[in-house]
């Protein structure tokens, strides 16, 4: 899964369907799980860490599994004594894609009748997706470029799989630092901001944090602006070095 997707379509997803504050939190809680897991199609989660982490009783835990599960939103199978239940988390933006296809067959039949509520509903959602919630997740005042990869192709990376390779375990707190840097300054500089936190060894969020957050004061608003920053300051650092006898 990827799970900027999945969170944005649970939001636009939340927008055309009725889900309790319980079952949403759990929602979170159990892909932030899956994500620990290590995006394993099946995962086991006790309900004693949910507890923990989500500070649900067990009668409201039980009424949020069970909402998830008619909304087909998971999987679940009780756990047997010594292990813990087994989930699966349905892709909410595979849903989500199949309904807009479902929307555009229906108008291209005219079907009308007793689903014309719910047809409009999907085309409401589906306007509003393409004018609306791309815009927002394209990183603000960020113009067309080139964007670099060591093949020189497309960047592809996912940032929360980057961050768990080379950091370690992607907890709640650090995915949302990294959601709101993407927001910020674009996913591609993010993950360049973590890659050079890792060649510096500074393998901790705070680290990465101190790196974007120059990047972010200095203005730097593409990949070429970071690089040609860089540069000029290993540039900076040489002649003082030199200045000062270090060679």
């Amino acid at each position: 899964m990827n799970y900027i997707k999945e969170l944005n379509a649970f939001r636009n997803w939340l927008l055309l369907h009725k889900l309790s504050s319980g079952s949403i939190l759990l929602w979170h809680t159990l892909m932030s799980i899956n994500n620990m897991a290590g995006w394993e199609v099946e995962f086991n989660a006790s309900n004693t860490v949910i507890y923990q982490l989500t500070g649900l009783t067990k009668n409201k835990l039980i009424t949020a599994r069970r909402q998830l599960q008619e909304h087909d939103l998971i999987i679940y199978h009780k756990g047997n004594k010594g292990k813990a239940p087994v989930y699966q988390m349905v892709s909410v933006h595979e849903k989500m894609n199949q309904m807009m296809g479902r929307s555009q067959d229906q108008s291209e039949e005219q079907y009308l009748a007793p689903n014309a509520n719910l047809f409009e509903a999907k085309n409401k959602y589906q306007f509003w997706i393409q004018s609306g919630t791309e815009k927002q997740n394209k990183p603000k005042h960020k113009p067309k470029q080139k964007q670099i990869s060591s093949s020189g192709s497309h960047v592809t990376e996912n940032q929360f799989e980057d961050y768990r390779k080379n950091i370690g375990i992607l907890r709640p707190a650090a995915r949302d630092v990294i959601i709101t840097w993407c927001r910020e300054l674009g996913d591609e500089i993010m993950i360049a901001g973590m890659k050079l936190a890792v060649k510096k060894g500074g393998v901790t969020l705070s680290y990465i944090e101190e790196i974007l957050k120059e990047w972010a004061s200095a203005g730097l608003k593409t990949l070429d602006e970071v690089s040609a920053y860089e540069k000029q300051k290993a540039e900076k650092k040489r002649n003082f070095q030199v200045e000062a006898g270090c060679f």
